[in-house]
């Protein structure tokens, strides 16, 4: 992939990614995020904490305008970012508008953020966890608002549709990162992640 490509060109919307039957709700203000310079920028090319996206999610960003160069595996993959600056960023944000060109049907694991789904430190379990580097989240950590939405959060994560969709998909769980505040234990994740690596291989 050559990464001085021009900016990407994004068309108009058509129609919503495949694996998304869930809706996420969002705690950032829209203000806040337009505003911060954490989410979509990355110090470096193959830092980790680059999205995921799913098959059907690489097949909505490339009819939404993403090269399809951007994704190495069109199985599933985490993005392939350009340069920004000292940096790089995902080739869907926008630099000019600090928005995202394909905020319709951007990933799950991008929906789901200042959420982060990871491991943790034994690598034994999923956990659920905010992001601490959000400025939302260090400013409203303990709010009641926050703590409802993690209640529902949970909720969600642990629905048989979105396990579902992390069984099929195990990369969108990341490695633990220490400044993730580990919040709670997706319980049911982990007992499907553990029958699945007991199923013999097909």
């Amino acid at each position: 992939m050559m990464y001085n490509d021009p900016p990407m060109e994004v068309s108009k919307p058509l129609g919503r990614a495949l694996t998304l039957p869930i809706v996420v709700e969002q705690i950032v203000p829209s203000r806040v995020c337009f505003t911060c310079d954490v989410c979509c920028r990355f110090p470096e090319r193959d830092s980790p904490l680059r999205p995921y996206f799913t098959r059907e999610e690489i097949q909505a960003a490339i009819a939404r305008g993403i090269r399809p160069d951007a994704f190495p595996d069109h199985a599933g993959s985490n993005v392939s970012v350009v340069p920004h600056g000292t940096g790089y960023r995902c080739p869907a944000f926008q630099a000019e508008t600090g928005k995202c060109g394909i905020y319709e049907d951007r990933p799950l694991d991008c929906r789901l953020y200042p959420v982060a789904v990871m491991w943790d430190r034994d690598r034994a379990e999923a956990v659920m966890g905010w992001d601490s580097k959000c400025p939302f989240i260090r400013d409203n950590l303990e709010s009641a608002e926050s703590r409802a939405y993690v209640e529902r959060t949970a909720a969600l994560l642990e629905s048989e549709d979105t396990v579902r969709i992390f069984l099929a998909n195990q990369p969108l769980i990341g490695a633990y990162q220490d400044d993730v505040i580990v919040l709670r234990r997706l319980n049911r994740l982990t007992q499907g992640l553990r029958a699945a690596s007991r199923s013999p291989a097909r």
